[in-house]
């Protein structure tokens, strides 16, 4: 196995800096023949991956265990995972979202969002808590939360970018540790559950994934940690990350992706 070193500089004080290696061994690297469109990791360390028309799931051992085609669904604009179990797919083309078991099977009829009288729909984020998923309709500027399983709007927010005062275009959300965050091209907007603001942070990077504490950006060569509750920022730079595109964290596990490969890392030391 090889390893990767990155060197970190954290302020922990106005006049005090220490440096800390972050040590990220590779565990696996997942090889694909086609392109990579779309993928997810669901709570148990599965590896959820679309290829043009074809969904595959991937165990922790590289193992392939499942493979369905997703051709009669359309185009797929996201795969998030609510957990081993269910998988949603959305896609802003057919306007509906579509549940799969844990072997990649649809389960029960696709929603659309007609039934929930949403206009367009652009993108989705899966809840912690079980069986919901929130919708941001973007013709009206609205925010729901849906019971996917009882077909019942919990939460809706109209003209929410109005309320919040976001300006510019919202292209992406997600659901961590009991926040909503909310982002366009330049910033992140937190929210409670009931989607009262609560901050607001610059956006580093294009990909970014939450670890902990913090918001980890990805941009060509280097990585920006932004504290959460500090709004504090640190970066990590290495050659080695100009070759992914993409990434998620997982726990300890951090997972790269390119144009047809994934590699797994997991964080083994934290030294000063």
């Amino acid at each position: 196995m090889r390893k990767l070193k990155f060197l970190l500089f954290i302020t922990l004080f106005s006049n005090l800096c220490w440096s800390q290696t972050i040590e990220l061994e590779l565990i696996k690297e997942f090889n694909f023949k086609e392109e990579i469109n779309n993928w997810t990791i669901d709570n148990i360390g599965n590896l959820i991956v679309q290829q043009g028309n074809t969904i595959t799931k991937i165990d922790s051992s590289g193992k392939q265990t499942f493979t369905q085609s997703i051709k009669s669904l359309g185009e797929i604009s996201q795969i998030s995972a609510i957990n081993s179990m269910k998988i949603v797919l959305f896609s802003a083309e057919q306007q509906s979202i579509c549940l799969l078991d844990n072997t990649l099977t649809i389960n029960g009829k696709c929603k659309y969002m007609d039934q929930y009288d949403i206009s367009f729909a652009k993108f989705i984020a899966v809840s912690n808590r079980p069986n919901l998923v929130w919708i941001y309709d973007q013709l009206n500027s609205s925010i729901l939360l849906i019971d996917l399983i009882q077909d019942k709007i919990i939460q809706k927010v109209e003209n929410f970018a109005g309320i919040a005062a976001i300006k510019s275009e919202l292209i992406g959300m997600e659901e961590y540790q009991n926040k909503l965050y909310l982002y366009d091209s330049e910033q992140i907007y937190e929210f409670d559950l009931m989607l009262n603001w609560s901050n607001t942070f610059t956006k580093t990077a294009s990909k970014f994934s939450f670890s902990k504490d913090n918001i980890i950006g990805l941009n060509n060569q280097t990585m920006t940690f932004t504290s959460i509750s500090s709004n504090e920022n640190n970066k990590l730079s290495s050659k080695t990350l100009s070759e992914f595109q993409d990434f998620r964290v997982s726990g300890t596990d951090f997972y790269f992706s390119g144009e047809k490969k994934i590699s797994k890392f997991k964080l083994i030391s934290s030294k000063n």
